[in-house]
């Protein structure tokens, strides 16, 4: 018998949330991850949810499902500049076993009734999802049943993303040299490349369990594009990481970026597959 509660065992949903195999649940200890998933902040140390609510499904004290839902603290105005007067009502999470859809209809109508239909409401936002996880929000492909729910509930597809993993291994010497700034109060670093003292690219990784890491960007100046610096840069970054003991280097890009695909699997990172994020296009 179902029982929808307002209650639940917080060591149940981290339990269950790792349980989907998803290339960005990184193996994260209990501790790290109810900090993210109770408290985040994101890579400038901004607190990204004002508010966050869970409501969880028990079938016969076991858990089934989970919705987290809530508020952000800032949003992007149209010139993508951080805004605190922006705030979007966000569905971070939401899990349930594919066979209980039961459960996830009645999650999912308690987070939209709680966020309210009289605006657009995002779920699986890419830029608040859990630190622990990079941040990565976007829903993963292999969650079919959630994806159906969602869309025969008026959400839409806002985004899809190749995600991509690299193992790194000792690497190569490399022309380039790195400079890396110190860490922010997010676990996140800016790097720049130069070559003979001259700055030719940059990149932002994020730390996170230890022995991973997180390519969130990753750029070399416009006039030498075309001419191998970018592996350059890539090969300088991994002997780096490597060096730090980071031992799995993930990233993504957008699913018609094919230019940056390219890149990330010239350099070995393999495709993990397809992310997504969504909104409601229309009110419901």
């Amino acid at each position: 018998m179902l029982k929808k509660a307002d209650t639940y065992n917080l060591r149940d949903i981290y339990d269950f949330q790792l349980s989907f195999k998803t290339p960005y649940f990184f193996d994260v200890s209990f501790d790290t991850w109810k900090k993210s998933f109770d408290d985040d902040i994101d890579g400038e140390g901004r607190k990204l949810f004002k508010e966050l609510f869970v409501k969880a499904v028990y079938d016969n004290d076991k858990l089934v499902g989970f919705v987290q839902y809530g508020k952000t603290a800032f949003g992007f105005a149209d010139n993508g500049e951080i805004s605190s007067d922006i705030s979007y009502p966000v569905i971070r999470n939401l899990y349930f076993k594919e066979n209980r859809v039961d459960a996830g209809e009645w999650l999912l109508a308690k987070a939209m009734q709680n966020l309210g239909v009289d605006e657009r409401v995002y779920a699986f936002f890419h830029y608040f999802g859990m630190t622990c996880f990079a941040r990565h929000g976007k829903l993963f492909e292999n969650n079919a049943h959630i994806d159906s729910l969602l869309k025969e509930n008026g959400f839409e597809v806002e985004h899809e993303n190749v995600y991509y993993s690299s193992v790194l291994s000792e690497g190569k010497n490399s022309e380039v040299t790195i400079t890396a700034n110190g860490l922010t109060k997010g676990n996140q670093q800016y790097i720049d490349f130069k070559i003979d003292g001259n700055q030719v690219g940059g990149c932002e990784v994020h730390y996170l369990s230890g022995t991973a890491a997180y390519l969130r960007w990753i750029y070399v100046n416009g006039d030498i594009v075309g001419k191998g610096i970018g592996t350059k840069c890539m090969e300088a970054l991994k002997s780096f990481l490597y060096e730090k003991d980071i031992n799995r280097f993930d990233t993504d890009t957008a699913l018609d970026n094919t230019v940056a695909q390219h890149y990330y699997e010239k350099n070995d990172f393999i495709c993990e597959g397809v992310t997504r994020s969504y909104f409601t296009k229309s009110m419901i």
